[in-house]
């Protein structure tokens, strides 16, 4: 992802991402985002759900471990939370099988020697001739 817009979800969303500078040692979010940029504005959504959980309805503090692509999805690794947060964690997760990783269009999981999730333009030539969807 983008460095702006690695800087923008951190600064949006502070107590989630409290670790994004921390040594390698100790959080996988020394690394940052590594997904593309077209979900941003999934993870952003996501973001805003659980702090407004936390911060209205009284629900555990979320604190990101790891955000990354892993198998054409979206992997958003945590600790705190709770039963409902857990569950917008898995819906967004879901979602990122159907959102270009790349534009943030309406995508398609595929696979070229990796899985990925991409719209046709983005998607590469030999999947997109042959169409291996999952």
């Amino acid at each position: 992802m983008k460095k702006e817009l690695d800087a923008l979800l951190c600064s949006r969303y502070p107590l989630i991402f409290a670790d994004r500078h921390a040594p390698m040692t100790q959080s996988c979010m020394y690394w940052g985002f590594s997904c593309g940029d077209g979900w941003f504005d999934l993870i952003d959504t996501l973001c805003a759900r659980l702090q407004f959980a936390t911060d209205h309805n009284k629900a555990p503090q979320v604190v990101a471990t790891q955000v990354k692509e892993k198998w054409g999805m979206l992997c958003f690794y945590y600790w705190g939370g709770n039963n409902e947060q857990s569950g917008m964690v898995d819906m967004a997760e879901a979602l990122s099988e159907r959102i270009c990783e790349e534009c943030g269009e309406p995508g398609k999981r595929r696979v070229s020697g990796a899985y990925m999730t991409r719209c046709a333009e983005h998607a590469p030539a030999q999947v997109a001739a042959g169409e291996t969807l999952l």
